[in-house]
């Protein structure tokens, strides 16, 4: 049984002005959306149910099937029936999700009535074309460029509209990350390459040395998975060694999800990028960025770390050759971060 089947929809398709849309039995217009894209009412959620003005809200997954649908859609409740904002009862990850909710909390109304007032089906706006492209740019190893307007990938979009976003240039192991509705119901905030702090879009250069991704598992096993520039979470005291209520010891403190993750690992991450760049400019930026998130830490690892980072950035300045900077930290270190 297709998934068309499954959802009791019938879906014609209509070419308009070079690109396929479809219609539902309903006569409802079903134009296709880009991975993670939002938005109230039809075609995609309810209006005017169960009184008038009431307009649901809806956003589509990142995973589409063979025929061109998202596995994955949420439904939101609309604003006056929302009582809570962690997420449970305002947000639906299933069709049975939001049977038993309305069950529960309509039970005289017509459920059929309900579905076929929508469409609970979400074309993907994601070309068939699109894996190739990230399997391509990710093999080349090539710094990403944003792509112009005309292109034929045109269609790939992140919902900030950064071309560049990591999304769409690798496999992203992040598919099964909770929707809040904090930042990502925003428009142009996208969770992948959006700061949470200052809502810009982060940078990839270097391995994405200057930000930080937030791993922790939230609810039900999904993940956090929001971003934040390092720097940005260094100036509002929510990365580094801080004191006070957060007392952080070189960890970073995730606004949405209060979790904690560990900045040693990082700044590790940060000496290894080093070792394969050629700028000695870069090469301190990026030091300096581990020195910031290092310094005052009580841990033994952080502390032995900060020293060999201190120790390197020192020779750099006295204009040691690269290549014998790390090649002489190498030969002593014992530590293991290399």
């Amino acid at each position: 049984m297709s998934a068309k089947e499954e959802a009791g929809e019938i879906h014609t398709l209509v070419a308009c002005n070079g690109s396929t849309s479809r219609i539902n039995e309903a006569g409802l217009h079903l134009y296709p959306v880009p991975v993670n894209d939002s938005g109230e009412g039809l075609p995609y959620a309810p209006v005017d149910w169960p009184n008038a003005g009431d307009k649901w809200g809806w956003r589509a997954g990142k995973r589409a099937t063979s025929s061109g649908y998202f596995k994955d859609r949420y439904l939101y409740l609309p604003k006056r029936l929302q009582v809570r904002k962690d997420g449970k009862k305002n947000a639906f990850r299933s069709r049975l999700s939001v049977e038993q909710y309305l069950r529960s909390e309509f039970p005289s109304e017509n459920i059929n009535k309900f579905f076929a007032s929508f469409s609970w089906m979400i074309p993907s706006k994601q070309s068939p074309s699109s894996k190739d492209m990230k399997e391509k740019v990710r093999a080349s190893g090539k710094k990403m460029e944003s792509l112009p307007s005309d292109s034929p990938f045109g269609a790939i979009t992140c919902k900030a509209g950064n071309r560049i976003c990591s999304s769409l240039t690798a496999e992203n192991p992040f598919l099964e990350t909770m929707f809040c509705d904090a930042y990502c119901s925003e428009p142009g905030f996208c969770r992948d390459c959006c700061c949470i702090l200052c809502c810009k879009t982060i940078s990839l250069d270097y391995d994405g040395y200057s930000y930080i991704r937030c791993e922790a598992t939230v609810v039900d096993g999904y993940l956090c998975g929001h971003v934040a520039h390092v720097d940005c979470a260094l100036r509002a005291y929510m990365a580094g060694t801080v004191g006070g209520s957060i007392s952080l010891d070189a960890e970073y403190f995730c606004r949405y999800c209060d979790s904690r993750t560990d900045l040693v690992s990082h700044a590790s991450k940060l000496l290894n990028i080093c070792t394969s760049v050629s700028s000695r400019a870069e090469i301190e930026k990026i030091l300096n960025v581990g020195i910031c998130i290092l310094r005052g830490s009580q841990k033994g690892s952080g502390e032995q770390l900060l020293h060999r980072i201190e120790s390197i950035k020192a020779k750099l300045m006295k204009g040691v050759c690269i290549e014998d900077v790390f090649k002489k930290e190498s030969c002593v270190d014992s530590t293991g971060f290399f």
